[in-house]
C-alpha cells in the first residue's frame, strides 16, 4: 500500500529516546498569541463549550480533540482561574521527556525475549500495522526491505503533528532508532536485527528535532492513529516517552486519549520511565491502568541464560501514583543495538555510543518498550482476535520472573514470547474495568511498607506478599476487582510519615494522599471503581507535567 503523508504540528513534547503513538486528525486555527499566554488543554463537556469559555476570556484555540471533548489553546494566564470556576478542565501543555539512555552496551535483544522461537514458526508480526509516536523514521536502508529481503516501503504511512517541522523524517535519530528495534529486516546470525521483521510501520512525529513537543502533539497524534487504525491495522501503538506524575492519571489529558486508543482496539505500549528504584517513579502515560507498562532488564549478554538477568538501577519503579502494580512486564534495556542514521542530532552527540555506519547502542526503558511493542505485533498475527486487554493477559500470565528482584520493579517479570503465544489460559487484565473511569488499585501504605487490602480494607496476607524471586505466576496475578472508590477526588502530596488515608474502608471522604516505598504485594491488573465526588468532565485541576532530568 503506498505510503501516507500528512501534516499537521503543534508545541514541545519532550521525549526520551523511544516512543510512539496514535492520533485522529486536530483542527489547527492560525493566531498569534496573546501577551502573557500560556498554552493550555482545557477540557468539558463539549469542544463547542470550551471553545466558546476559552474565546469569551481571550484565548485562541489551535487544536480541537474529539476523543477527549478538549481543545488545546493559548490563553491569558489570568484566564485560567475562571476556566476552572466554570468546572472546566485545565491542564499546562508542558513538555514530556523520552525514556532513552547514552549509556548503553551491546544487543541480542530478540532472542532475550524468544522472538527467534515464534519466527521459526513462521511469524514476523506480518501484515500488523505498529504506529511509532515519536522524532520520526528516517530512510535508513535496512527499514527498507521486508522479511524476505526484497525492497519494500516498511513505513506505509507518515503524519507530522508538530506546527514547525522541517519535513525531514527524523533529523534526532529516536523514532528511527525504535523502528528498527520493532521491524528491522536484516538478516543476522540469529535471524533478524528486530523483534518483528513482517510489521507495517506508521510513522507518527510528535517531537521535534531536539527531542522535544509537548502534550498537545501527542494528543494530536494518537487521535489520528484511532482515525486511521482500521486503514493500515494499526495494532499498537508505540509510547516511549514520559513525564512527572502530578495528579491522578484519569485526569491526564494524554492518558484519556491512551484509554480511548485502547477502547478502539490498539495495545498500548508505554515505558516505566528512567527515574530509578525509587518508589513511586512510574511516569506518565506509563501511570495508566490500561497500558502495558515496560521496565528494563539486562540479561549481561546471556540471553539464553534468564539466572544472571538483572535490573539496571535506571528503570522507574511502582507503584503508581493511584496504587497500580507498575512496570507490569520487563524486557531488554540495556545493551541494545539498533539503526539510526550517522548524521542524526542524537548519534552526533553521542559518537562512542556508534557500533558501525548507521548502528548506535542505546538503553533505557524505551527500548524495552520497543521490544515489547515487537513481541506484541508477532502475537497479534498469531492471534488476531486478542483484544488489548486479553494479549496484556497472556503476556503477563507468562513472564518470567526475575529471582530476587521486588515485584515493584519488575511486575510480573521478563516478557516471554513462546509461552505466550502457546498460552491458553482464557483471561483479561483490568477485569471489569471500563476505560474511561477513574480507578485507584488496591494498595494502601500500612506497617511501614506498601500492602494489598480487599475492599472492605482487610489485608490479601498478613505478610503483604513481600517478592522474593522465583514463584511460579499461574493467574494469581489478575485480580477480579472493581472496588467501589466513593472517597473526594481531591489530591493532595503524601507527606512522609503519614498513612495512606484513602486504603482503609474505602468509604470516606478522605484526600488522596499517595505514598511510597512499596515493597512487596502481588502484581494486581485491575482496580477499584471510583464511583463518587466526581464534578463533571473536566473536574480535576491539576498543573500538567513537568520535564524529567
Amino acid at each position: 500500500m503506498p505510503a501516507h503523508f500528512a501534516g499537521r504540528r503543534s508545541h514541545v513534547l519532550v521525549v526520551a529516546a523511544l516512543c510512539a503513538a496514535i492520533a485522529l486528525s486536530a483542527l489547527g486555527f492560525a493566531t498569534a498569541a496573546p501577551a502573557q499566554s500560556v498554552r493550555a488543554i482545557v477540557q468539558g463537556r463539549s469542544i463547542a463549550e470550551v471553545e466558546s469559555a476559552v474565546q469569551a476570556l481571550g484565548g485562541f484555540v489551535t487544536h480541537r480533540f474529539a476523543l477527549i471533548q478538549a481543545v488545546s489553546a493559548d490563553v491569558p494566564e489570568s484566564a485560567l482561574g475562571p476556566l476552572r470556576a466554570r468546572g472546566l478542565g485545565v491542564t499546562l501543555d508542558t513538555p514530556v521527556r523520552a525514556a532513552g539512555r547514552p549509556d548503553a552496551d551491546s544487543s541480542g535483544f530478540a532472542e532475550a525475549v524468544g522472538a527467534d522461537e515464534l519466527w521459526a514458526q513462521g511469524y514476523t508480526g506480518q501484515g500488523v500495522g505498529v504506529a511509532i509516536l515519536d522524532t520520526g523514521i528516517a530512510r535508513h536502508p535496512d527499514l527498507l526491505r521486508d522479511a524476505q529481503g526484497r525492497p519494500a516501503q516498511r513505513v506505509v504511512a507518515r503524519y507530522d503533528a508538530l506546527d514547525a517541522g522541517s519535513g525531514a523524517p527524523d533529523l534526532f535519530g529516536h523514532g528511527t532508532f525504535m523502528a528498527g528495534m520493532i521491524g528491522n529486516a536484516r538478516r543476522t546470525a540469529n535471524g533478524f536485527a528486530g523483534v518483528a521483521p513482517g510489521t507495517r510501520l506508521i510513522d507518527v512525529r510528535v517531537m521535534d528535532a531536539s527531542g522535544q513537543g509537548t502534550q498537545t502533539d501527542l494528543i494530536e497524534g494518537i487521535e489520528w492513529v484511532v482515525a486511521h487504525k482500521d486503514e493500515y491495522n494499526i495494532r499498537v501503538m508505540n509510547l516511549s516517552l514520559f513525564a512527572y506524575v502530578t495528579g491522578p492519571y484519569w485526569a491526564s489529558p494524554v492518558n484519556q486519549t491512551v484509554e480511548a486508543a485502547h477502547q478502539a482496539g490498539i495495545v498500548v505500549v508505554a515505558a516505566a520511565g528512567n527515574m530509578g528504584d525509587a518508589n513511586m517513579t512510574i511516569a506518565m502515560p506509563g501511570n495508566d491502568p490500561f497500558a502495558i507498562t515496560v521496565g528494563a532488564f539486562t540479561d549481561n549478554y546471556t540471553p539464553n541464560n534468564p539466572g544472571d538477568d538483572t535490573i539496571p538501577p535506571f528503570s522507574s519503579t511502582g507503584p503508581t501514583e493511584t496504587g497500580f502494580v507498575k512496570p507490569e512486564l520487563l524486557a531488554p534495556g540495556a545493551h541494545v543495538v539498533s539503526t539510526m542514521l550517522d548524521g542524526a542530532a542524537w548519534a552526533r552527540e553521542h559518537r562512542d555510543n556508534r557500533v558501525r555506519g548507521g548502528y548506535y547502542e542505546a538503553a533505557g526503558t524505551s527500548t524495552a518498550t520497543a521490544v515489547t511493542s515487537g513481541v506484541a505485533a508477532l502475537l497479534l498475527e498469531a492471534h488476531p482476535d486478542w483484544t488489548p486487554s486479553q494479549l496484556k493477559h497472556h503476556l503477563m500470565i507468562t513472564a518470567r520472573p526475575i529471582e530476587g528482584a521486588s515485584l515493584w520493579r519488575q511486575g510480573a517479570g521478563r516478557v516471554w514470547a513462546p509461552d505466550a503465544l502457546a498460552d491458553t489460559q482464557a483471561g483479561e487484565a483490568n477485569p471489569g474495568m471500563i476505560p474511561g473511569q477513574p480507578y485507584v488499585g488496591p494498595t494502601v501504605y500500612l506497617f511501614d511498607q506498601f500492602t494489598l487490602v480487599y475492599e472492605d480494607g482487610t489485608l490479601v496476607a498478613p505478610q503483604g506478599y513481600n517478592w522474593t524471586g522465583g514463584y511460579n505466576w499461574t493467574g494469581g496475578y489478575n485480580w477480579t476487582g472493581g472496588y467501589n472508590w466513593v472517597g473526594s477526588l481531591d489530591w493532595q502530596e503524601w507527606v512522609e510519615g503519614t498513612l495512606w488515608q484513602s486504603g482503609y474502608n474505602w468509604t470516606g471522604g478522605y484526600n488522596w494522599t499517595g505514598g511510597y516505598n512499596w515493597t512487596g504485594g502481588y502484581n494486581w491488573t485491575g482496580g477499584y471503581n471510583w464511583t463518587g465526588g466526581t464534578n463533571g468532565p473536566g473536574g480535576y485541576n491539576w498543573t500538567g507535567v513537568q520535564l524529567l532530568p
